[in-house]
């Protein structure tokens, strides 16, 4: 479980660093030093994981015809939601009451309906 913190944590200081390579002086998580600010831009990142992930949901639905394909999506949409939070509780779950535990949560957020995302990208090529 320790491994998997010290991943999630890695790879959001790592986005956090990328923004500081590529982001403009106004970006403010190009130098994102302190707790809250590394919260701040894993939330950003977060949304824009949702928004894509959103996104992808409703292509794949307007592709599909069947009645029975669109409930069953919908269900496992929803069970896989359900899942995401479940999973990524648990992973940061030694995490808890410390102020990293939102940054080590909405990583594995972000990565998880990443993840999602190219699934359902891939399933609406399918179709």
């Amino acid at each position: 479980m320790y491994i998997t913190r010290l991943v999630i944590v890695s790879a959001v200081c790592l986005l956090v660093c990328s923004f500081g390579q590529k982001g403009s002086a106004q970006d403010p998580c190009a130098n994102a030093q302190t707790t809250a600010e590394m919260r701040d831009c894993a939330g950003r990142e977060y949304q824009k994981a949702d928004g894509a992930l959103n996104k992808a949901y409703r292509d794949l639905m307007a592709k599909l015809d069947d009645e029975g394909q669109k409930s069953a999506l919908k269900a496992a949409q929803q069970a896989w939601i359900k899942y995401r939070d479940a999973n990524c509780e648990s992973e940061s779950y030694q995490n808890r009451g410390g102020t990293i535990y939102p940054v080590v949560y909405t990583g594995c957020l972000t990565s998880m309906t990443a993840a999602r995302t190219k699934g359902l990208r891939e399933m609406a090529k399918e179709n």
